[in-house]
């Protein structure tokens, strides 16, 4: 066994000799570059990891800010909300101080009532001789009145007096304005009605004066009904009118010294209400500065809403556009581009649209009616 032992011994090479003098081959690994690419992959990593971090980070901070913002946001608009409601508060406080109901008719001096009394019976005999004498002068032109525009003679009908209780013609009406008798119109219209009344009574049905009575009086009520019914309404309206006007300016004259000591609150509150509309427009620019970007799909889904539009619908969503924009017109003039709409409101007309929508499917409506609205490209 030692013969073998060291034949083996004698085939090995040296291991000094291999270390000093011979070259290792091509493809084998070198241990001082892989230590280094090892360590550059463990540094990239380390950068990616650190960038993702600071990502985090900093989005964690932008949805700090603006929960922050809505929040403070909500803050004040909370604020301005208890404001406004305070105001009104003051509003109605006030008011109710200033407001003295009105007297009760009874209340108007019998001078003052003798006045109005006064002035509606010089409407009334204006009517009369201006629109009853137009009427008559109507009826007395037309060709079938000459059996009524003189009195009837007694020669030639013996017993009319004794059928006919109180005779009238056009004749005596026309005199009668003349001298002005009459003080109300309906006293001329019950003369005119008693000229046909007797004609009707003295002549039998189917005799020519009857119905020349007849159809005369249908054109007489036709124009009563037209020309004096109107007028009568319009003057007892008028007569209401002036006591209620007169009744308020006894309101007012009670209630003088109380507004002249209420001037100063009322200065005072619309200085407060001035100061909180000014502090809602801030805050509608800082909600539209809040608000977030509406993405260009949606806009563009939106604008193709408004071409379908129903008309009701359209109006209200150009109240809201208008309520931030004044200067945009009316529906049949409307020309804008959503893209300067800030994102509020484009929210608000979102949320409208959507709403609508909704409660049409909900009501199983076809949604929406066919509309046009010019929108700008």
């Amino acid at each position: 066994m030692v013969p073998e032992r060291a034949a083996q011994a004698e085939a090995r090479p040296d291991s000094s000799l291999i270390g000093r003098n011979s070259n290792p081959p091509d493809d084998a690994p070198k241990p001082g570059r892989k230590r280094a690419a090892h360590g550059k992959g463990m540094d990239q990593g380390r950068g990616e990891v650190d960038a993702e971090r600071r990502k985090r980070r900093r989005a964690q901070h932008e949805d700090g800010k603006a929960l922050q913002a809505n929040f403070t946001l909500h803050r004040t608009l909370s604020n301005v909300l208890r404001r406004a409601e305070a105001l009104f508060g003051e509003a109605a406080i006030l008011e109710r101080r200033l407001h003295v109901p009105l007297p009760d008719e009874s209340a108007i001096p019998a001078e003052e009532l003798e006045m109005l009394e006064r002035l509606h019976e010089k409407r009334l005999s204006d009517m009369v001789s201006t629109v009853c004498k137009k009427i008559l002068a109507a009826i007395m032109a037309n060709k079938w009145s000459w059996p009524f525009n003189t009195p009837v003679d007694p020669k030639m009908y013996p017993d009319y007096a004794e059928k006919v209780e109180e005779p009238m013609d056009f004749g005596r009406v026309k005199k009668a304005l003349e001298r002005g008798q009459y003080k109300h119109p309906e006293q001329f219209v019950e003369h005119m009605r008693l000229v046909f009344r007797n004609a009707r009574s003295y002549n039998k049905p189917g005799s020519d004066v009857h119905v020349m009575a007849k159809t005369l009086q249908e054109k007489f009520e036709d124009r009563y009904a037209a020309s004096i019914v109107p007028r009568l309404v319009e003057a007892q309206k008028q007569r209401e009118a002036d006591k209620i006007e007169l009744r308020r300016r006894m309101a007012e004259q009670a209630a003088l010294g109380g507004r002249e000591m209420a001037d100063g609150e009322c200065a005072s509150l619309i200085e407060a209400i001035d100061s909180l509309l000014a502090d809602v427009d801030i805050e509608k620019i800082r909600a539209a500065a809040a608000c977030a970007p509406v993405p260009r799909r949606e806009k563009e889904a939106l604008v193709e809403k408004f071409k379908e539009m129903d008309e009701s619908v359209l109006a209200n969503v150009l109240g809201i556009i208008v309520h931030h924009y004044p200067g945009v017109r009316g529906p049949n003039e409307v020309a804008f581009d959503v893209e300067t709409l800030d994102s509020l409101c484009l929210r608000q007309v979102l949320s409208y649209v959507l709403g609508i929508e909704e409660k049409g499917v909900r009501q199983g409506n076809d949604w929406p009616p066919k509309a046009f609205i010019e929108t700008k490209k």
